[in-house]
This record gives C-alpha cells, sequence and structure tokens, in this order.
C-alpha cells in the first residue's frame, strides 16, 4: 500500500481499492482452496487459483466484467510489486486476459434543464453551507474534477491573476485546468464564509473547502451533499446522481459544444483517450433533430 501511494503516485480511493481486492481474493483462497492466509507463501499462489478466483467473481458473485477487470489490475499490480521487490520469479496474472466488456453504456449526465433545477436548489436551500456547497458544485459542473481532486485542493492551487487551479490530480499528474467566470465567482464568494470557521488542525489551515468542524471536507460528505441537492431539485433517479456524475455533465456539455476530444481528455486528465470517447455520444433531442433534417425521400 505506501509503495501504490508513495512511488505510484495513486490516489488513497484507489489504493482503498487495491487492497480491498486483496482481502477478498485472500478470503477466496482460504474459503475454496483451503489455504491458511497466515501462513501462506505468496509464491505458491497458482495462476489456476487466481483464474478461478476472477471466473467466479463473474458466474457466482454476479459482478460486472469492469469490477472482474478491476480485480485482475490489482492482483497483477500486487505480484509486479513482489516480483520487482524479487519476492517472487515469475507474475502469475501476465496470461491472464482483461474480460472484453459486452457495450459501454452512455455516461449518465445532467441535461441543461436539469442543471438549472439543481443549482436552484442550492440558492434556496436554508443552510449556513450554501455558499460552499454551490462552489464546489460549479467545481464539478465547470471544472469536471475527481471527487478526490476536488476535497484536495488548497487554497495556493487558485490563481485568480492566471483564472485557472493548478493541482496533482490520479497518477500524481499535475493538471492544469482554466476556470470559468462562474467558477471563481462561486469561490470568492465562500472564502469570507470560510474565514470565519474555527480551523482544527495544519492542514485545515490549507484546505480551500472545510467541514462545519474546521476539518478539510470528506469525500463522504461532499458524495451525501450532491445526492441530497440531487432529490431537492426534483430531479429523476436522484439517488444516481454522484460527484463523479456531475464530472460526466462537464464532460457531456463541453464535448458537445467544442467537439474538441483531445482538449476535453487534456482537461479530464484521462491518460487514454479511448477512456474520452464516450463522451461523443448525442442525446435522444439531438438524435431527433438529425433525422428531422433527411429531407423526403
Amino acid at each position: 500500500m505506501k509503495y501504490l501511494v508513495a512511488e505510484r503516485g495513486y490516489a488513497k480511493s484507489t489504493v482503498k481499492h487495491y487492497e480491498h481486492d486483496l482481502v477478498i481474493f485472500g478470503r477466496y483462497l482460504k474459503k475454496e482452496f483451503g489455504c491458511d492466509i497466515n501462513d501462506l507463501k505468496v509464491q505458491d499462489i497458482s495462476e489456476f487459483q487466481i483464474s478461478e478466483f476472477l471466473s467466479d467473481i463473474i458466474l457466482i458473485e454476479d459482478n460486472s466484467p469492469a469490477a472482474r477487470n478491476r480485480k485482475l489490475y490489482s492482483l497483477r499490480s500486487f505480484f509486479k510489486f513482489l516480483k520487482k521487490r524479487r519476492l517472487i520469479n515469475k507474475n502469475p496474472t501476465n496470461d491472464i486476459e482483461a474480460t472484453k466488456n459486452k457495450f459501454v453504456a452512455e455516461p449518465i449526465y445532467l441535461k441543461e434543464a436539469d442543471i438549472k433545477k439543481y443549482l436552484m436548489a442550492i440558492k434556496e436551500y436554508n443552510s449556513r453551507n450554501k455558499k460552499r456547497d454551490l462552489a464546489i458544485i460549479k467545481l464539478f459542473l465547470y471544472c469536471g474534477l475527481r471527487i478526490s481532486e476536488l476535497t484536495n485542493l488548497n487554497l495556493t492551487d487558485i490563481n485568480y491573476d492566471d483564472k485557472s487551479i493548478k493541482f496533482y490530480g490520479k497518477g500524481n499528474k499535475e493538471r492544469y485546468i482554466p476556470l470559468h467566470n462562474e467558477a471563481i465567482a462561486a469561490i470568492k464568494d465562500y472564502l469570507p464564509y470560510r474565514s470565519k470557521i474555527k480551523l482544527n488542525n495544519k492542514d485545515s489551515k490549507q484546505a480551500l473547502f472545510l467541514s462545519n468542524r474546521g476539518n478539510r471536507i470528506s469525500v463522504r460528505t461532499v458524495q451525501k451533499m450532491v445526492k441530497k441537492y440531487a432529490k431537492l431539485a426534483g430531479i429523476k433517479n436522484y439517488n444516481k446522481i454522484t460527484p463523479h456524475k456531475l464530472r460526466h455533465t462537464f464532460a457531456s456539455v463541453l464535448y458537445r459544444e467544442t467537439k474538441d476530444l483531445r482538449i476535453l481528455q487534456e482537461l479530464l486528465g484521462h491518460s487514454d483517450i479511448s477512456t474520452t470517447q464516450i463522451y461523443t455520444h448525442t442525446d435522444k433531442e439531438e438524435r431527433k433533430s438529425a433525422i428531422e433534417q433527411i429531407p423526403d425521400l
């Protein structure tokens, strides 16, 4: 776990997922193969055992292909680490292939009318955190930040002269994102309220967004807040609206307006442009409009 954070620059949330996958695999070895986890030698773990685990994840546990692949990558990373440290001679996951997803679903995102209702719900809600919450939501909608990137933002990451944010995102890669005037205005509106909060520790002194207790705002707090306003706004399937869906909204709107996949890739911080290509979808209204433009034949 230390290696993933310190040397590979993985986000803490990703490391937790990897650790959880390893725990699940350990339980599987104990249950299905009778392994004593406390006395197990990693070099004795076979490719067959790993393949059986990944197969049962789909066939028995009903996990999606994407979830199965995530577990494969967790295990592959673990054995790669062991080989790098010369604790094993061969990585048993090298010949195991990822599952091909049957289809790539269009990302869930908010339409323009829903965005307006969402922002109005925040403005009309009687809460002392209103200005903070509005600034957070606008950073999601105008910048497409990941939730971990948002909660890790510091005051010094904001450059008001250049109208931008600069920080280290997923994979410890430097990200530069221009700030929309709406996002800048929302942050400036929040800062006087932030200055009145009693700081709880050294980290909170530099954190941009704070909890009411004076700590850096947590991922869980932001997740609950996003869902709460989606419900208040009366958005259909509000329980499916998450910070990641707001990131999808940013990406979908930006691609619709610019049709520039390369810029979108850079702004989202994707290392592979194939990940960005899911945003080349069109909504139903655009499809209907396209069909209506066909002349009478």
